[in-house]
């Protein structure tokens, strides 16, 4: 029975184990998969994190991979709606604490990407300071050149200029250390717009200029290089280039909304020039542009053509039309709070119900964890109990044999000095060495009655492995055990003294004992269910565990050990 529940609970472990390293590799693998392919398809690797079943159950280092790759995921996708500042909190705790600077630094920057779509701006600022920090010993150019991007942009959001042309800088540097021709574009264009705020119009140009020389194998920024250009023009009153920069930049864009603004740029400079009737067509043209700031602007520009030119009655249309777009904002982004509040409010709740479902499958968890460590308990200590009780009793009858083998060799040397003495003494001495035989009889009788009591069972363990009856892949632990105790009993601890004097396994054992009791090369290919060649094997693997050399006899090494 001991036995029996002893191997259920080996199986019970081996099957708790199986599963979760088979769920734990499983997972690792969709992992790995969304980590690759990440950069170039950010849609696909959003699909395959939807595919692992039970994030809530992961721990460690997988929680925090998990959590680092799905806030990367959604921003990639534009998802800002669904970002978590606990769940990217989940990676920049781990990863701090493990020392992996590396990504610890991703972490932090998500962390502050987070904070910046909450308008958190300290928060995402010391963010990004701290993913600065920690990822200087490291070789990520490019997410250390993101990083200092997003300090820019932070600085000048807050009007900081200066500040910020310096971050765009450190930005430059990194990307062009990491290769990327797209980022050294934006670091560019970042560097002309920061000039551009502070009026230093011959850097905001050079930075402009070369970028627009790099910008013809990337999408979009030629564009965009040519309407600062334009801008710059215009600041300085060199209208007809800065009309050619807008118009060119119109031509090369393929963005319908940047199209809008080029061409409210451009009409702009077409009113300054006193170009009446192309200002107000490219201004009509930007109408129905879906940016309302855009719209809103060109109904402006509207109203001040008419005003300047007496016709109050439009200009008054012109600029009621161009209010109540920006009332339409200002609506919009009170509907926007409103409704970041409610989902706040829901995003918390949803946290809430998600956290006590977690704590309830802890529950369950702790339960069935307690429940297969009690058990495991029990058998332990029911195993330790019968394997104490059994010494006890074999090192019992150790002790009365050997108590009763001094008595004999007492009694053995008193009947030889009684039958050195002479004839008339042991006349004397007969009935005294009469009563000392009897003696030894019965201390014989007793001996052989505690070794047979003690043998029974390995006597007939042996029989049936000599009769092919049983095998030793069949054996149980207990009856390997009587052959050991066998053994020690009647060869002066033989199997103990092996053990302790040699390093061999338990199959070593089980054929130094077979030799010892005599076992042929053809009985031991029985018992061991195995080719002859399998036994030379063995054979030659434990005379090499007994130190011999191959010229030593193993048989004659066990039958003298």
């Amino acid at each position: 029975m001991n036995a029996g529940m002893k191997n259920g609970i080996n199986l019970l472990m081996i099957l708790v184990l199986f599963i979760s390293c088979v769920q734990e590799k499983e997972d690792n693998n969709v992992l790995r998969r969304v980590e690759a392919c990440m950069e170039l398809f950010p849609d696909s690797a959003l699909s395959l994190l939807s595919q692992i079943e039970c994030p809530e159950c992961m721990r460690g280092q997988q929680r925090a991979d998990y959590a680092l790759l799905l806030t990367q995921a959604l921003d990639k996708n534009y998802l800002d709606n669904l970002q978590s500042d606990s769940l990217i909190m989940i990676a920049v705790e781990y990863y701090k604490q493990e020392g992996d600077k590396l990504k610890a630094g991703k972490a932090y920057f998500y962390y502050g990407k987070v904070m910046l779509l909450k308008e958190r701006f300290s928060d995402a600022m010391q963010a990004y300071l701290e993913a600065s920090s920690l990822l200087e010993e490291t070789r990520d150019y490019k997410v250390q050149g993101m990083v200092w991007e997003y300090i820019g942009y932070l600085n000048s959001v807050q009007g900081l200029y200066e500040n910020s042309i310096d971050n765009f800088k450190h930005s430059i540097r990194y990307y062009e250390l990491a290769s990327d021709r797209r980022r050294i574009l934006y670091g560019y264009r970042n560097m002309a717009r920061g000039y551009f705020s502070v009026h230093h119009n011959d850097s905001a140009g050079w930075y402009a200029e070369k970028g627009l020389v790099l910008s013809d194998t990337v999408s979009g920024m030629k564009a965009s290089f040519l309407h600062l250009l334009g801008l710059i023009a215009n600041n300085e009153k060199r209208y007809p280039q800065a009309i050619e920069y807008f118009s060119n930049a119109m031509e090369v864009c393929d963005n319908l909304n940047d199209k809008y603004r080029y061409s409210l740029s451009l009409g702009r400079v077409y009113s300054e020039v006193g170009q009446k009737k192309k200002a107000e067509d490219c201004f009509v043209s930007c109408i129905n542009a879906t940016n309302i700031f855009v719209s809103s602007g060109a109904y402006y520009y509207l109203a001040d053509m008419h005003k300047k030119d007496g016709n109050y009655l439009k200009a008054f249309l012109y600029k009621e039309k161009s209010d109540s777009l920006l009332e339409v904002t200002r609506n919009a982004e009170l509907q926007k709070q409103l409704l970041d509040l409610q989902n706040k409010y829901e995003n918390d709740k949803l946290i809430l119900e998600n956290k006590q479902i977690r704590l309830e499958n802890e529950k369950q968890t702790y339960f069935y964890l307690f429940l297969f460590v009690f058990i495991l308990g029990l058998g332990i200590i029911a195993f330790f109990l019968v394997r104490k009780r059994y010494r006890t009793k074999l090192l019992r009858n150790v002790e009365i044999i050997g108590n009763n083998n001094a008595i004999i060799n007492r009694y053995a040397c008193r009947i030889a000095e009684l039958e050195n003495v002479s004839l008339q003494e042991r006349q004397a001495k007969k009935e005294e060495i009469g009563i000392l035989n009897r003696k030894i009889l019965c201390l014989i009788a007793e001996n052989k009655r505690v070794c047979e009591n003690s043998s029974v069972d390995a006597l007939f363990v042996l029989e049936e492995l000599k009769q092919g009856n049983l095998i030793i892949s069949n054996m149980t632990i207990a009856e390997r055990q009587h052959i050991f105790d066998f053994l020690d009993l009647v060869h002066a601890n033989f199997i103990t003294r092996l053990k302790q004097e040699f390093d061999l396994t338990k199959n070593e054992l089980l054929l130094a004992a077979l030799l010892k009791v005599g076992f042929s090369n053809k009985q031991l290919m029985i018992v061991f269910d195995c080719e002859m060649k399998s036994i030379y094997k063995n054979r030659q693997r434990l005379k090499a565990d007994l130190g011999l050399t191959k010229n030593d006899s193993l048989e004659q090494m066990i039958m003298m050990y």
